[in-house]
């Protein structure tokens, strides 16, 4: 079968990510290595070939159907390029000719941003490793597996894991969440995204959240919940939840090797009109939150209202361009509209034994919204916890608050921004 003879329905996540898309919220994501050596840009475009033809689910485009859009084969190639704008913006990826993601290398790093409507965190790392494989192969002659991809495998990869394991009989948890406290800063100018990275040792973390009892992602949330708390109290007004959207990696939970999004959003929260929490209480309640929610049994709740949100017979007979118009403030009132920030973790990242010492960082950061004007995606890797903020906006406050609080715990930290200044 040609390429352009291939087409995808897109996922529940997708049909949403694709109707948003704007200059602002691009749904533009990044991971990134960080290799030994400076890039040769023409053996990263021959990786990339060699990539698409093993992940064939990735040489597609977006197209707009009457009711959905969906990705359609192709035979064009997508051309790796040289980063020089600011990270996660300017790419239609509703253009003719446009792929839903880039590649772009600056220096010794290698970049893959891809938009949420293909694909999520987990997608993207597998790609970008076996871009990573392919040219190392072809730059330091590291080995490549030589198995035949099955017709089966590549099934398994494209499955929309939602429908999988949607059970229509499962009640749907609350959707709404309530008005939440959001930060009082201003947009800056379109095409600006400002991106803040705090390096931490992994054993320094570990050692802090056995101390407390907790998990790394509870630690970190409970710090980013207690700065947006201290936040909220100096800029005065009328005290509101602080709501935090987790994202969820449901292959933790369901057995699924897709590479097309399978991941919830959890939203821990906690209710400062209550009262003035310590860092404590909110550990306390965070620990709860995460364990009362983090079961399949809840998380099969999250599928069932994923899914039925695709399933509303007036959504599904609404034309796409009216979608597109309406979008957007649906997913303000129903999604990020009612979180203060987000928050994810994209884990700890394993790269092949063949090439992991060629590899220095490994790093990612958050898409670009304007509901949660400032968000958070950390990853582990090589003994570091990468924690990058992205930031539509000149204001640093949750960033400088996170951090400082981190140190206050008695935590190293290292930063890094791409701001001039």
């Amino acid at each position: 079968m040609k390429d352009d003879d291939l087409w995808y329905r897109l996922d529940n996540a997708g049909k949403l990510y694709s109707s948003i898309i704007s200059s602002r919220a691009t749904t533009l994501f990044r991971v990134s290595a960080t290799l030994t050596k400076s890039i040769d840009p023409e053996l990263l475009q021959a990786a990339l070939d060699a990539s698409l033809e093993r992940y064939p689910f990735y040489k597609v485009q977006l197209k707009q159907g009457f009711f959905w859009y969906y990705f359609e084969g192709t035979n064009q190639t997508p051309m790796v390029e040289k980063e020089m704008y600011y990270p996660c913006m300017s790419l239609s990826i509703k253009r003719r000719g446009s792929f839903p993601y880039r590649v772009l290398y600056f220096n010794k790093r290698i970049a893959f941003e891809v938009s949420h409507s293909i694909t999520d965190g987990t997608g993207a790392l597998i790609f970008l490793q076996e871009l990573l494989t392919q040219y190392l192969h072809l730059k330091e002659s590291v080995p490549l597996k030589s198995e035949k991809i099955s017709e089966v495998q590549l099934q398994s990869e494209t499955e929309n894991a939602f429908r999988k394991y949607y059970e229509k009989d499962i009640p749907a948890p609350k959707s709404r969440v309530g008005k939440s406290f959001k930060l009082p800063i201003q947009l800056d100018k379109k095409g600006q995204y400002h991106i803040m990275t705090g390096i931490l040792n992994v054993d320094s973390l570990k050692k802090k959240a056995k101390a407390y009892d907790v998990s790394i992602t509870i630690l970190l949330t409970a710090i980013y919940i207690e700065s947006l708390l201290k936040i909220q109290e100096e800029t005065g007004g009328r005290k509101k939840p602080i709501v935090i959207n987790v994202p969820v990696n449901m292959r933790s939970f369901f057995e699924s090797k897709t590479m097309r999004n399978f991941f919830v959003s959890i939203t821990p929260s906690i209710d400062a009109r209550l009262g003035v929490y310590d860092f404590e209480e909110i550990l306390a309640e965070l620990k709860i939150e995460f364990s009362r929610l983090l079961t399949p049994k809840k998380l099969k709740q999250y599928i069932k209202r994923s899914v039925i949100s695709e399933k509303s017979l007036a959504l599904r007979l609404m034309p796409s361009p009216i979608k597109d118009i309406v979008a957007p403030s649906i997913y303000s009132f129903f999604g990020e509209g009612q979180y203060t920030s987000g928050l994810s973790n994209l884990g700890i990242v394993q790269m092949p034994s063949e090439i992991k010492d060629y590899i220095e960082r490994v790093e990612c950061y958050p898409p670009p919204s304007i509901g949660n004007k400032v968000k958070a995606l950390m990853i582990s890797y090589n003994q570091h916890v990468y924690i990058s903020f992205g930031n539509l906006t000149k204001d640093r406050m949750l960033e400088r608050e996170f951090f400082r609080r981190i140190r206050n715990l008695g935590i190293d930290v290292t930063i890094e921004t791409n701001d001039e200044e």
